[in-house]
Order: structure tokens, then sequence, then C-alpha cells
């Protein structure tokens, strides 16, 4: 199992929103709902949209493109069934955001 990296700190992502990163050489989007993070891979399969300018709510993400949807606990596509996004497990440590690749 791979270890966890440090990617950010917990204030540095506003509530409902998220930002992209890149992490051991992928890009991933990470989410705050609620003081609740999250990440998934930052690029959207419909349309290669970044995920990390899109919306959280819920535990869905909307991508800013096209408003395609996604479980962010599942990867699975709410839009389109055929459509999935990988999700990646998150911990945080004091104000630190740490993510398993």
């Amino acid at each position: 199992m791979s270890e966890y990296t440090t990617v950010t700190k917990t204030t540095s992502i506003k509530d409902g929103r998220g930002k992209s990163f890149t992490v051991n050489g992928r890009r991933i989007a990470i989410f705050n709902q609620d003081g609740k993070f999250c990440a998934v891979d930052n690029t959207c399969p419909h349309a290669m949209g970044s995920l990390g300018r899109g919306r959280i709510r819920n535990g869905i993400v909307v991508c800013p493109v096209h408003g395609y949807a996604y479980n962010t606990e599942t990867g699975a596509c709410q839009t389109d069934p055929r459509l999935r996004i990988r999700t990646y497990p998150v911990i945080v440590e004091d104000d630190q955001i740490k993510v398993q690749i």
C-alpha cells in the first residue's frame, strides 16, 4: 500500500469548492464539503473539463464544462452511467490534507 502524500492545508480550499493539484504525476482535485475532504481524478471523462473548478454538494461534484455529476465516494457518473472517475483515500492530520495515490 502506498503512503499518504501531504498536498495542501485545509484552509486553502473553501467550503463547497475544489482545487486541482498534481500528486505523484497524477492530476487530482480535492474538495471541501463542510470540512470533510475528498479527492478524485481532476479530469472529467466526458469532455476533459477540470473537475477542480467545479462545486460539490451532497457528495456530488459537478463539472463546470457541461454539468456532468460524479459521486465522490464511488466515482460513478450520475449523468451518464457509462462514465466513472477514480477516487482516492484522504486523511486530515492537524491542518494538512493527505492523499493516497
